[in-house]
């Protein structure tokens, strides 16, 4: 059998090698931590007693739910992996160290078990592995176009007892390399599966649990999650190639518009009577209005290109918003606005199409300096909270009104800058930046109020730190 220290291989790849191979899942953070607690809670019920082997989310706590396994009694040994010094481990470490029953065992951060989580429930008669590994985001085309799919976990849950015994052979020298007093060789537990008692029903007891979970949280945000689908139904036109009545309706109106000004204006510049001043005025109209359909044009062309091949991109937003911000400088100057950013430097990176993202960036940045007065402040800021990167980019301009706040996203939609009461642009520019945004995986959301200004908020999901 080839062990981790002679082999390229991870420990995941090794166990998903097995012959016959174990089935494997994509899924969520949210949804393993769901299984691992659908497990414990089953054990609690079954009052099974086991010795649990656990390596926890770098993102997640776990705490609450070995906490409450240990706190019925069932608990004998606990394996605490980790290198001890992100949040979660910290967390978990401070809730359990406490007890006698619980060893702490060091990787290190340069493990190989570094994109590695798993929970090892070693019972008398039945053991449980869930083994997951971190996947890379990549570019996916489906009937809908390209979409970011972000980092998630491809996952194995076994009862075998022959790949739990793998497990344990291949994990046992990489903890012995910093805890050589630890030895969680198969040979020191009893690895079976009496499938003729008590797994069956433990089978049947998880899988119910898990169902009843997934059936809870279905029907408390069907509701939601319905409203949520029509809203990206009605307004995901370009995975239809923008064959929806209304937006075809609204892209006839708007070519038609300036095809009948400029036809007119023709028209009466062919006058021998019109001259001077007049003529002038004309001409001005005559090319405002080529301005226009050059406008449609070209945002019609964004939305085609979000099917273009893209690849996704690892962005520190530190390294990446600056380079933007400043080639606004000089207009926010010449208009007499503040234009800043404030971005940590320890901020974790995101998953996203660079080009999409310096899309989405220069859009907003461009509606806040139109719609900012002179002495106005425009702003871009990020932050970390919970798993995703915040991106805010706002201004103290004049500020939406609340009716059109449910608008502005609408393709064509437009509203009146500051300079002049006449509005501006195709109005195709949210659109798109809505449309890149939930394309990567990601949310934005906008709030304003009348005279102090609007703020755009972009909810993006952080790389793991497993990934980095």
């Amino acid at each position: 059998m080839n062990s981790i220290s002679n082999s390229n291989l991870s420990l995941y790849q090794l166990i998903k090698a097995s012959d016959p191979p174990p089935l494997s899942i994509d899924i969520s953070p949210q949804t393993l931590q769901s299984h691992v607690k659908s497990i414990t809670e089953v054990l609690i019920e079954q009052q099974i007693k086991a010795t649990i082997i656990l390596k926890p989310l770098q993102s997640q706590s776990w705490s609450d739910i070995i906490n409450n396994y240990q706190e019925q009694g069932n608990l004998e040994s606990l394996y605490l992996c980790g290198d001890f010094s992100d949040a979660s481990s910290k967390v978990l470490a401070d809730a359990t160290l406490s007890s006698t029953k619980t060893i702490p065992i060091i990787l290190g951060k340069n493990s190989r078990l570094k994109r590695e989580c798993f929970v090892l429930a070693i019972a008398s008669n039945c053991s449980i592995l869930l083994l997951a590994q971190w996947q890379k985001g990549q570019i996916q085309a489906n009937a809908s176009g390209k979409r970011v799919q972000q980092p998630y976990l491809e996952t194995i849950v076994s009862f075998e007892p022959l790949l739990i015994k793998k497990f344990l052979s291949e994990i046992a020298p990489i903890i012995a390399e910093n805890n050589p007093e630890i030895n969680l060789t198969a040979n020191n537990f009893k690895i079976e599966n009496d499938f003729a008692n008590s797994p069956t029903q433990l089978l049947t007891n998880l899988l119910i649990k898990q169902i009843t979970k997934e059936d809870a949280l279905t029907t408390s945000s069907h509701s939601q999650q319905s409203s949520r689908n029509l809203e990206l139904e009605n307004s995901s036109f370009v995975s239809t190639l923008g064959l929806q009545t209304d937006f075809l309706r609204n892209l006839v109106e708007e070519m038609r518009s300036p095809v009948t000004y400029m036809k007119t204006t023709i028209s009466l510049l062919a006058s021998k009577q019109i001259k001077g001043e007049q003529r002038q005025r004309y001409l001005q109209m005559l090319e405002k209005q080529c301005d226009r359909q050059n406008s449609v044009i070209s945002g019609l062309l964004e939305l085609l290109q979000l099917d273009i091949s893209t690849e996704a991109d690892t962005i520190y937003l530190n390294e990446f918003v600056p380079g933007i911000v400043s080639t606004y400088q000089p207009l926010a100057n010449e208009n007499n606005i503040q234009l800043g950013y404030t971005i940590p430097a320890n901020l974790p990176p995101v998953v996203f199409p660079a080009s999409w993202l310096r899309q989405i960036i220069i859009q907003l940045l461009n509606n806040s300096l139109q719609f900012t007065p002179p002495q106005g402040r425009v702003f871009v800021q990020a932050a970390f909270k919970n798993t995703n990167v915040e991106l805010n980019i706002g201004d103290t301009g004049r500020g939406i009104e609340t009716q059109e706040l449910s608008k502005i996203f609408d393709s064509f939609y437009r509203t009146k800058t500051i300079s002049n009461d006449r509005t501006t642009g195709a109005g195709l520019g949210l659109t798109i930046v809505r449309q890149l945004v939930e394309k990567s995986g990601g949310k934005i959301l906008v709030t304003s109020k009348i005279g102090k200004g609007s703020n755009f908020k972009i909810l993006i999901p952080a790389l793991p730190p497993e990934l980095l």
